[in-house]
């Protein structure tokens, strides 16, 4: 930085306050003014407001960075001059006064010192040196009464020498890239113009409605979403830019007609026009509503529509508002998610036939060959073999069942002799894989409201499951405890391997097994089944420890 801007910035701490008019020709010496500025306030202990544009701001805060501490950079607070000057109109003085009252609010009520560093932009307009000239002589005044040290930046490429002339009669110091001069034209002015600290009740009032007014326009013509304001009559006096893209028609064709003659309507949905604006005469939201629109070239859209009532000044209902929001992407979603379902849960119920079905068969073919073998009394598998047929036509009638739901045969059994027959069933396997099945039970007439048969199925699984856990050998407790009148818990405890805990969460997935040649499914079925009487399984392990199975079914 070169010592001519440091004396330059270094005079800027003119008494307790300073309106000066900084008119700059190049960037670079703009740049180092800045930073200068900045850095001396802040050796002052003051806090900066910077209100300029993002890239040239970026520019002067990397060169504070290298220069400042981060509790210093602190001090520094950004407004992008878009913003500030256009986004309530632009150079609309009263809205621009109003809007920087507000921000500068918190360091006037805690008494913080503070310098601004203003840099003014515009559009190409008319009567700008007439609004510059207001709002610069409000500013002035603002400066004086606040006791603010703040610049005003204009571009010389922008500004006229006779806009300049007029700036220099609102600015009392006058300041080039390389000078700083008290303005003699400056002319410090009795008449009292809007404080921006202190202004009237009403005037604050008007300021804020004018806010409120532009922030709901805003919201309207900003959204993504159409946005439709009916008046009481139910007349179409606003719509956004949202709306004509949706729908393809323009405001000029449309505003001015009523709700019931709007284009956007299938004549079957007429008849919601005038429910919706019962509501809205009641006072009423309608959030949520999913029903249809069309657009110019006839395309039928899914939409959400929510309407509520406008009131006036005297809280009566003056018109209503009506937010459509286009759902047809989430509909074919959702559409797609189910017929992808519908896919998986044939592939799952496909594998589990199979998978059921399996067993009986081996059996069957396994009986078959001894018996044409010849070398064993043939009668005495007959039986065996058809109770392996009427296995298998019991899980064609159940796959009917899934196919036509049908009431399932639910009876009260006791599930204690339940149980028994299926370790019955299951004990010489169990003695072939040196398993000790124990039963253990509070109550031997405890009765369970379920269908038999897959109750049966479930235990026949997580036994067959513990006993595969247990190659070696081991215990396997099954406990039947009475929690209440209500609940009863069956438990299966092997001293097993055990399962990982990050695998614990995907059993009951389809295919999804710890077993080699497994398929997943005897878990899933029996979770369902339990699931289908109101029940609960939970699974706790450890490794080489062992598994529990908890099984919850209601009394």
């Amino acid at each position: 930085m070169n010592s001519k801007t440091v004396k330059l910035t270094q005079m800027m701490q003119i008494a307790n306050h300073g309106h000066i008019l900084y008119i700059y020709d190049a960037i670079d010496s703009y740049i180092e003014n800045a930073v200068s500025y900045i850095m001396t306030g802040i050796e002052h202990g003051h806090h900066l407001l910077i209100i300029e544009n993002k890239e040239r701001y970026e520019q002067i805060y990397l060169k504070l960075q290298e220069a400042l501490s981060h509790d210093q950079l602190d001090y520094i607070h950004y407004i992008d001059n878009y913003e500030f000057y256009r986004l309530y109109g632009d150079c609309h003085c009263e809205s621009i006064v109003n809007h920087f009252t507000q921000i500068i609010k918190p360091f006037l009520s805690q008494q913080i010192s503070f310098r601004t560093w203003a840099h003014v932009e515009w559009k190409e307009q008319d009567h700008i040196t007439s609004k510059l000239e207001h709002f610069e002589n409000i500013a002035d005044q603002s400066v004086s009464s606040s006791g603010l040290v703040s610049i005003c930046a204009y571009d010389g490429n922008k500004i006229s020498a006779l806009l300049q002339n007029t700036m220099l009669k609102s600015h009392e110091y006058l300041m080039t890239d390389n000078e700083l001069v008290k303005s003699n034209l400056y002319q410090k002015r009795t008449v009292v113009f809007p404080s921006l600290s202190v202004q009237s009740d009403h005037k604050k009032v008007e300021k804020q409605l004018k806010a409120i007014k532009h922030q709901l326009e805003s919201f309207i013509m900003q959204n993504s979403d159409p946005i439709l304001i009916l008046d009481k009559d139910d007349k179409l006096i606003t719509i956004n830019r949202a709306f004509e893209r949706t729908f393809g028609w323009s405001a000029d064709e449309v505003v001015g007609l009523n709700a019931t003659d709007l284009p956007i309507i299938p004549d079957d949905k007429r008849f919601e026009v005038n429910r919706n604006r019962s509501f809205a005469i009641l006072g009423e939201n309608i959030e949520g509503c999913e029903s249809v629109r069309k657009t110019r070239d006839g395309t039928i859209l899914n939409m959400m529509l929510s309407c509520f009532p406008l009131r006036d000044e005297e809280d009566k209902v003056s018109g209503r508002a009506v937010i459509i929001r286009d759902i047809s992407e989430r509909k074919k979603a959702q559409e797609l998610l189910i017929r992808t379902e519908k896919l998986s849960v044939a592939g799952e119920l496909a594998a589990g036939i199979a998978h059921e079905i399996r067993n009986p068969i081996t059996a069957i073919k396994g009986f078959l060959q001894l018996l044409q073998s010849g070398s064993i009394e043939k009668k005495a598998y007959y039986g065996i073999i058809a109770a392996e047929i009427d296995r298998i036509e019991q899980i064609l009638s159940e796959l009917l069942m899934l196919a036509k739901p049908q009431a399932i045969n639910v009876e009260s059994k006791n599930i204690l002799s339940l149980i028994k027959d299926v370790v019955t069933l299951l004990d010489a396997q169990a003695n072939m894989n040196n398993v000790q099945i124990i039963i253990k039970f509070d109550h031997s007439e405890t009765c369970v409201r379920c269908e038999e048969n897959q109750i049966k199925q479930v235990c026949i699984n997580f036994i067959k499951n513990a006993m595969e856990a247990m190659p070696k050998g081991g215990k396997l407790v099954i406990q039947i405890k009475n929690v209440n009148e209500e609940k009863l818990l069956i438990r299966f405890i092997d001293q097993g391997c055990g399962i990982p805990k990050h695998l614990l969460s995907k059993l009951g997935q389809p295919f999804y097994t710890t077993k080699k040649k497994g398929t997943g499914l005897g878990f899933m079925v029996s979770k369902q089944i339990i699931e289908n009487h109101n029940g609960t399984v939970v699974i706790s392990s450890k490794e080489n420890k062992g598994t529990t199975i908890e099984v919850s079914l209601p009394l």
